[in-house]
């Protein structure tokens, strides 16, 4: 028996794929709700799953970045990259998994677990065995907590609502204004609604409110609140003890520099799927997988946040002179000869060395 333990796209994703007898726990009455995500997904997840039309709200075709001095930016991209109802799209891939075998438990929220011969799950008032435990339970992970595999994760706190207004519907708009680990966003759902969010380490609604300005938005104008928080990733943390896994979310499978977790999150679960099945280290597999990738984006979200306010207009500048839109964002690694041009190395160098 394996116990998954959330029911989000990384866990939906995991039940799929395994042919064991699968349990999956959500602790909310209705999967995929609510909602705590921008639900942008990159080209790659046609290597996962066949995307469907049913789940898209909207298709981004080009990038636009801003700097702190209104300094802009914008390329195409090679492959449009798709805007997810998360509703529908955790549920279709919760159907995926029931037509798979899996049995779903909605309204389940675990409270603890020990570990003996078996693994028992405790849930309010039902107890669970299990042979293998897999935390797909999210940045605050239960799993993860209670397993010593937390490992001291650091967070950042995200702050989105969803908006009317007037947007270009094909451009997904990134704004820096020279805070360190700050950035904002505008994502169009339609020419009338946007997801409008912050991310930072601190005074999030200070900043909230300012961004807004910003950007032209009114509080009268939103529909909803999507805020949480994000996992930070650590190339040296473990994400797995003795029958107990973690994916997503609770494992930190996200990208530093546009903190998106979904595909990652979904690549990490077809990991340990193989594993599960056939044996293997997971933690090896993950750092040879995914890990070199996402230890690039950390390392480039920490360089890119110490530019400040002058840094950030002249490096908007000088991107002007690269065509990013070959640049495939799930994997950086392929793209760094874009970055090859003497102007841009003087500049990196130069950052480098303040």
């Amino acid at each position: 028996m394996i116990s998954i333990i959330g029911g989000g796209p990384s866990g939906a994703y995991l039940a799929s794929l395994l042919d064991d007898e699968v349990n999956l726990f959500e602790e909310h009455s209705v999967i995929g709700k609510p909602i705590q995500c921008t639900g942008i997904l990159t080209h790659n997840i046609k290597e996962l799953i066949r995307v469907d039309e049913k789940f898209i709200v909207n298709k981004i075709k080009r990038i636009r970045l801003i700097s702190p001095g209104n300094e802009e930016y914008e390329f195409r991209l090679k492959h449009p990259e798709i805007i997810v109802d998360r509703y529908k799209f955790d549920n279709y891939l919760i159907d995926l998994a029931r037509d798979n075998g899996a049995e779903i438990f909605s309204n389940h929220k675990l409270r603890d677990f020990s570990v003996d011969k078996k693994i028992k799950l405790k849930f309010d008032g039902k107890e669970v065995e299990t042979d293998v435990l897999v935390g797909a339970d999210g940045p605050n992970s239960l799993v993860a907590r209670k397993s010593g595999l937390l490992n001291g994760r650091k967070y950042k706190i995200g702050h989105q609502y969803t908006a009317k207004g007037e947007f270009d519907r094909e451009t997904f708009t990134v704004y820096f204004n020279g805070r360190k680990n700050y950035f904002g966003w505008v994502v169009p759902e339609s020419e009338k609604v946007a997801r409008i969010g912050i991310v930072g380490d601190e005074n999030i609604p200070e900043l909230f409110q300012g961004f807004l300005n910003r950007v032209k938005v009114n509080k009268k104008d939103f529909v909803e609140c999507q805020s949480g928080v994000i996992p930070v990733f650590d190339y040296n943390s473990k994400c797995c003890k003795d029958n107990i896994y973690l994916i997503g979310d609770a494992a930190g499978h996200v990208k530093s520099t546009t903190l998106g977790g979904i595909v990652y999150g979904m690549r990490a679960a077809k990991i340990l799927s193989s594993v599960l099945e056939n044996g293997g280290d997971y933690d090896k597999l993950l750092r040879k997988k995914i890990g070199r990738d996402l230890w690039l984006h950390s390392k480039a979200a920490e360089f890119l946040s110490n530019f400040g306010e002058e840094g950030w207009d002249e490096f908007i500048k000088l991107l002007r002179k690269t065509d990013l839109g070959r640049f495939n964002r799930d994997n950086p690694f392929s793209g760094l000869h874009l970055f090859l041009k003497p102007s841009l190395i003087y500049f990196l160098m130069k950052q480098r060395l303040k």
